[in-house]
């Protein structure tokens, strides 16, 4: 058993994540304000690329062991000894950041929360029993499966009272699509960040590539006649423009704690962190389209009692840290 002293460190790691999962949080209310003020969700979502590509484009640049490693991956892609497909997991990054500004205005950062992680609980399920993973393929067992029931169930349990309230159904499944996608990307960070040895050139990739689609989409839907409103004006609305800020937080400060949790842990406390903060912005900053109820609290409590479940050693995950990003 490990004494008080030895497990204040695995404790301050926790507190760390948990402060990183509210970070992903903020994420979802800036760019939920900022799409209405913009003018379109994808023009939000171009703002919080750019933000977050300026950020971790900054650090590759000023580290020479990461631009050591995207030289790897240069000459890896030159070869072909991983294929090009690999570097479009950035498209599900730009997905989520449009459902985060299409949906949240409509039903809160807490419902989108939900409805996020029960898809990427889902689709991590579907992308472990496949080759695509770098730590390969897991099994699946009851547990896992039977966790994975559990959440779908807390989110239909709690869609309904938003369902009844006039929510329409593409709000809640735009989420739990762009969640579902989220593990195929993870899988293709896991490959990239494995060949090269840096989580930075993954991360650049990633927003490198969300960036250019994001342009393209935001080229077309101007060309049809959809115009760019602006920026934030009002003093209180500039921090609407540091969505990809608080995504890069997030990347950050969960590496620095992964190894003293290991990933089981680690994704406990920054799911934790991440529905705790939605639910305190919708009850203590709502938004026309928040709604904290006893419905709500019950929901989340089961999203993350099926977590709980899906992650556990015993469910045949492993417990050592993972290659993944």
């Amino acid at each position: 058993m490990k004494s008080p002293a030895a497990l204040l460190p695995v404790l301050f790691a926790g507190l760390v994540t948990i402060v990183a999962g509210g970070a992903m949080s903020l994420q979802g209310r800036a760019n939920g304000l900022l799409g209405p003020i913009l003018g379109h969700s994808v023009f939000a979502a171009l703002v919080s690329f750019i933000i977050g590509l300026i950020l971790v484009g900054t650090t590759l640049l000023c580290s020479s062991r990461s631009r050591a490693s995207a030289r790897i991956l240069i000459r890896l892609l030159r070869t072909h000894a991983m294929p090009w497909w690999m570097l479009l997991g950035g498209l599900s990054g730009g997905l989520v950041v449009i459902a985060q500004a299409s949906t949240v205005p409509i039903m809160g950062v807490a419902m989108f929360t939900m409805a996020f992680v029960s898809g990427q609980v889902t689709g991590g399920l579907a992308v472990d029993s496949t080759r695509l993973p770098p730590g390969g393929r897991q099994r699946l067992t009851f547990l896992r499966v039977f966790g994975v029931l559990v959440v779908i169930a807390a989110l239909v349990y709690g869609a309904s009272e938003r369902l009844n309230l006039g929510v329409p159904l593409w709000a809640l499944l735009l989420p739990f699509v762009s969640g579902a996608l989220t593990s195929v990307q993870q899988a293709f960070n896991g490959r990239i960040k494995a060949a090269t040895g840096s989580v930075i050139v993954a991360t650049t990739v990633n927003f490198a590539v969300g960036f250019l689609a994001l342009l393209a989409a935001a080229g077309v839907i101007m060309l049809s006649g959809v115009t760019w409103a602006g920026f934030p004006t009002e003093p209180t609305q500039w921090w609407m423009l540091l969505g990809g800020a608080f995504g890069v937080i997030f990347i950050g400060l969960t590496a620095l704690t992964v190894a003293k949790l290991g990933v089981l842990l680690l994704s406990l406390f920054s799911l934790f962190g991440n529905l705790l903060g939605a639910l305190l912005l919708d009850l203590l900053l709502p938004l026309p389209g928040s709604l904290v109820s006893t419905t709500t609290v019950i929901s989340a409590a089961l999203v993350l009692l099926g977590i709980a479940i899906t992650i556990m050693p015993s469910s045949g995950n492993r417990p050592e840290p993972s290659p993944r990003t």
